[in-house]
């Protein structure tokens, strides 16, 4: 049964729960505006590798048109069930009008991005569950923290700015045509590894450190009352270990414990990835553990993140279930993937 509406809250009544046949929930998040590709991609994916146990697959439609398109078309090759919600908002704030409906014991949420990369995935994540510590199982985590990141890109510019490092000729040009030609997300990726890589002192020959004297400064006045990064401060500093919630299983009423009041900025959305009141550390408060999930099946503790090979490190060879920030370091020169692994876990 494919739910389709012409309305912007196509809701499953209680009473319809028995049209699910089993007690996990994989739930994709697709993203009208984003086109058919990374759709296809991610059917395809599922039709290439098994799950490995029964689930009801469901879809959420993030702001369709009225009727029937043809992107419908391309999802009901996988997905029986719908659920449509208007375009505002974040993603997780689909997820969680999606976990309100559903009457499932497990779900697992996956953004439009993704893409199953090992057979067997479902019956890997759910098999961490058999330990009843277990509150969430993630493809990937993290111990990057967003303020720490931001002061590294931070110190590569001002450092390009007051001459801490060499300039060739007409490079500050060239940065600015990236700035202005290239969208702005993957120009964000090539300036700040761009920036970062050359920021960094074991890079320079002769390098002032009076200079980081004066970043210091330059920093705490970005971060103080008016300042322009004000509203990182309340954001923990590296390492800010949490699951990323690009793919994740999670027992349903958990996450609906675990959600904020509202959700209503990017910021916001942050915080409730990596915050310090946010999923990972609301899961953890309950006592229980938080895991990832190589592509081997093995589960990887917190401290074991960094060694499992599934998120900027090894070569990803481990990944579970890939998604664009994966694929955009497959793509990184060498100097790219040594600073995004620095910024997700460490120097060292």
């Amino acid at each position: 049964m494919f739910r389709l509406s012409s309305n912007n809250d196509n809701n499953i009544a209680p009473g319809q729960a028995s049209i699910f046949t089993s007690d996990i929930a994989v739930v994709y998040l697709a993203r009208y505006s984003e086109g058919k590709g990374p759709v296809t991609n991610f059917i395809e994916s599922l039709e290439r590798h098994p799950p490995g146990i029964a689930h009801d697959c469901v879809v959420i439609r993030k702001g369709f048109p009225p009727g029937e398109s043809t992107l419908d078309n391309v999802l009901r090759r996988a997905f029986p069930h719908s659920i449509s919600v208007s375009d505002d908002g974040f993603d997780i704030n689909a997820y969680a009008k999606a976990a309100a409906q559903l009457p499932h014991t497990h779900v697992v949420f996956l953004n439009t991005f993704s893409e199953i990369a090992s057979d067997d995935w479902l019956r890997k994540l759910r098999s961490t569950f058999a330990d009843p510590a277990v509150g969430i199982a993630g493809a990937t985590g993290s111990y990057e923290s967003p303020v720490s990141s931001m002061k590294r890109a931070q110190k590569g510019w001002w450092l390009f700015q007051n001459k801490g490092i060499p300039k060739p000729a007409g490079l500050r040009r060239i940065f600015q045509v990236i700035r202005t030609r290239l969208p702005r997300r993957l120009a964000n990726i090539v300036v700040t590894t761009a920036i970062s890589y050359f920021a960094a002192p074991s890079f320079r020959a002769n390098y002032d450190g009076a200079l980081d004297e004066k970043f210091e400064a330059y920093w705490a006045n970005q971060l103080a009352a008016d300042g322009a990064l004000e509203h990182l401060k309340e954001l923990a500093p590296f390492p800010n270990p949490h699951i990323r919630t690009n793919a994740f299983m999670i027992e349903r009423q958990v996450f609906l414990d675990a959600l904020p009041d509202s959700i209503d900025t990017k910021h916001d959305s942050y915080l409730f990835e990596s915050g310090p009141n946010g999923l990972t550390q609301r899961i953890l408060q309950r006592g229980l553990t938080i895991v990832v999930v190589g592509a081997n099946g093995n589960v990887y503790p917190m401290e074991e993140w960094p060694k499992s090979g599934t998120f900027r490190r090894e070569d990803q060879r481990n990944l579970l279930i890939k998604d664009n920030q994966t694929r955009t370091f497959e793509n990184m020169s060498a100097a790219g993937k040594r600073v995004f692994t620095a910024m997700t876990w460490g120097d060292d």
